[in-house]
Parts: C-alpha cells; structure tokens; sequence
C-alpha cells in the first residue's frame, strides 16, 4: 500500500494558513458554501463520492454528493458508511479517560501493570512505556511491527496489508522490542502503539474493546452506525472504497482494531462532535445537540480533550511541533489560544478528517470514498475551517 502513515495527512497547511475574518452566515448560505466547496473538492478527486457534516453556531447540516457505489443505490448522504480509519483513535483516547474517571486505571501508569498477557514490555534503561505515551504517539515505538507474517516491505496483499497480522503477533513482537529512546521524550506517530493501548484498556476494565466502545461513546449517544463489524443493512448502505480509480476492498485489521478499525457515518460522526462540544444529543434524534451533557459524560470527553503532551516541551516533538496531544486527539491552536482538535485517517479506498473549536462553537467531519492519495476529505475541511477561524497561528502535524 502506498500509505504507510495512515491518519498523519498533510495538514501543517490547514493549521498555518492565515484565514478570513469569520463572519454569521445564515443557515441557506452556510449550506451554499459547503455545497460549493463539496462540488469543488470532489471534481479534483476522481471516482466515488464526498460526505461532509458540519456544525456551526449551533446549527448542523450534510451535503454530499458523487457515486459513493453503495449497494442500496442510496446517495452519498448523513447515513452513508465509510472506513474512518484513524478517526478511531479518539474514540480509544475517550474510552481511556472514561477508565481514569471511574478509576479503573491513570495515565501513569506503566504498562505492564495492566498488559499482563505480554511476557515482556520493553522500557528504556528502567524508564517505562506509560499509558499517556501510547495514547500521545511518545511510547518510542514505530508506526507498524514488523513480525515473521507481517512486513511492510513485503505485503502480502498489498490492498488487505493488514489482515494476516494477530494480536498474538503484536503481543510476541512487543516482547522482543528494544525501545530506541526514553518513553515521553520523543513523538513518533505509531498505529501499533494506539492497538497496544486497546490491548491494555481491554485487560484494565475485563472487557472487549468492542463492548468498551458501545458503553463508552456509541450506546451512550445513539451511534447506532459506528461499529467495529457491519450488519448486512449497514453493509447495503456502504460507501465503495476507490483508490486511482479502481474499486479497492476495505481493509481488515483484527489486531488494529483500537487503532483504525472502525466504520461510521456522518450522522453518527455529528453526534460525536455535539457530545465533544458540550452537547449531548439525545437517543433517537438526529443531527441535533440538546443542552449540556450529564456530568459523568462531561467530566469523561473533557479528560480525553485535555492535553497532555505539549510538541513545545518534548525533546524531540518530530512531526508534532509546536502542537499538542490530548488523549487520541491531535491538538493545535486558534490565534485566540484556544484549542482546535483534530484527526485525519486513510485506509486503502476511504479519506476522513474530523475537526472542533469548542471555544468557537464549531464542528467539521468529511468522508470520501475517493482516492485516499488526493486527501479530499482533509482539503475541503481546510477550505471550511478557513470560513470559521479568524487567523489560526498554530502548527500541527505533517505527514
């Protein structure tokens, strides 16, 4: 596969671009520029179809448009599914902070304490991996293990590059690793890292990472299409992957799966973020927030939003910079200070980016089923954000 950094894009130019002043728009011109910009993004694309939600000021809305090749023949709309791929990581980050609330486990603690089925966790001359260094990309370990069955330079199936790599791999390569500098010193984006951490959550609480995710995030807010495994309905409403023009298959990743494992929809993915904002929609209502959020839940997504690791203050912040982590959150900075938080992903066929000012009262999710080369879904969330942020002087992450 052509990607290996799957979820780091392209986006220092999203995060240093100075941007227009923002204006109020109403509801009809915010959809007319979102139409516009969908309609401009996806011409550039090639096959397949571009879904992007937005909220701002308190209202929501989705416009998609291409051939998202589902087998209902439906439209490319809110209910169309997508591969997320490492929009999956704060998910995992949140079911994290859910466990530090309820006091199930801290962001200290080393893992080893609660990945008991490993026969050895690396650590750096005494110096041990913490759960705040998987889910920060600071653990010092690669982005993929490379095992007997599994290696980047020689894929199997180069469009399914995943699919033969275990858990029980991932567990005897995790043994047999020599950290190459200390946990916390250095960030290096690292999809094994976030399945590692999956793992750890998986024992801490006694339960799967699928159950964690229902109870956590998507029973909690009515996210009835994120899911890890796909009812045959769902799969009637799945957008086809495309990659230089071809239909390509979805990847399989069974010891990924806290990592990018996930389908969702923009609907679902809306709802997400009007949870993220502060307001928890209701069961069975689309699209919509409904005032503040329970205090258990609130207390929850504010720990996974909190940053715990600032590109500024590492000895080597890498690709990082001068931006931050939260727990799976990529964090940069509006001009006023406050906190922009974010995400991108690929897998083989599907593009998604997921954006949030909480201090600005706006959201942005895209999802395309385009070649995930072209990065369609990071480059109309940039041409949206630019709408809503003043001048954001921030830096972020580049591939």
């Amino acid at each position: 596969m052509r990607r290996l950094w799957i979820g780091i894009p392209w986006v220092l130019a999203l995060w240093s671009i100075p941007l227009a002043p923002t204006e109020a728009v109403g509801y009809d011109t915010l959809r007319e520029t979102v139409t516009r910009l969908v309609d401009d993004r996806l011409a550039l694309a090639g096959p397949g179809s571009l879904v992007v939600g937005v909220i701002h000021d308190g209202r929501s809305l989705v416009v998609g448009r291409g051939d998202s090749g589902r087998p209902d023949g439906g439209p490319p709309d809110g209910r169309t599914v997508f591969q997320i791929a490492s929009l999956t990581k704060p998910f995992t980050g949140t079911i994290m902070a859910e466990l530090m609330r309820s006091g199930r486990l801290d962001a200290s603690d080393p893992l080893e304490r609660h990945l008991t089925r490993v026969p050895h966790v690396p650590d750096y001359e005494g110096r041990p991996i913490r759960l705040r260094d998987l889910a920060t990309h600071t653990a010092g370990l690669p982005n993929v293990p490379e095992t007997p069955r599994f290696s980047w330079s020689r894929l199997d199936d180069p469009r399914n590059p995943y699919k033969p790599l275990t858990r029980d791999e991932v567990a005897t390569w995790l043994s047999g690793y020599s950290l190459p500098v200390p946990p916390g010193s250095r960030f290096r984006y690292s999809n094994v890292g976030m399945a590692v951490l999956g793992e750890a959550l998986t024992a801490a609480s006694g339960v799967s990472y699928e159950t964690l995710l229902k109870r956590v995030v998507t029973d909690r807010f009515g996210m009835r299409d994120t899911s890890l495994r796909l009812t045959a309905e769902q799969r009637a409403r799945k957008a086809v992957g495309h990659a230089r023009g071809r239909a390509v298959p979805d990847w399989e990743a069974p010891a990924m799966q806290s990592s990018f494992g996930l389908y969702s929809t923009a609907d679902d993915l809306l709802r997400w973020l009007h949870a993220n904002l502060g307001d928890c929609p209701n069961v069975g209502e689309t699209n919509t927030g409904k005032g503040g959020c329970e205090a258990g839940t609130a207390a929850t997504l504010a720990l996974a939003q909190s940053v715990q690791v600032d590109g500024r203050r590492l000895a080597d912040p890498g690709a990082l910079g001068a931006g931050a982590m939260a727990l799976g959150w990529f964090v940069a900075w509006a001009a006023d200070g406050t906190p922009i938080l974010w995400h991108s992903g690929s897998t083989g066929g599907f593009n998604a980016y997921i954006a949030f000012s909480r201090a600005h009262r706006w959201a942005v999710v895209a999802l395309t089923n385009s070649d995930p080369d072209r990065v369609t879904a990071d480059s109309v969330v940039a041409d949206i954000v630019r709408r809503f942020e003043a001048r954001p002087e921030v830096a972020a992450v580049v591939q």
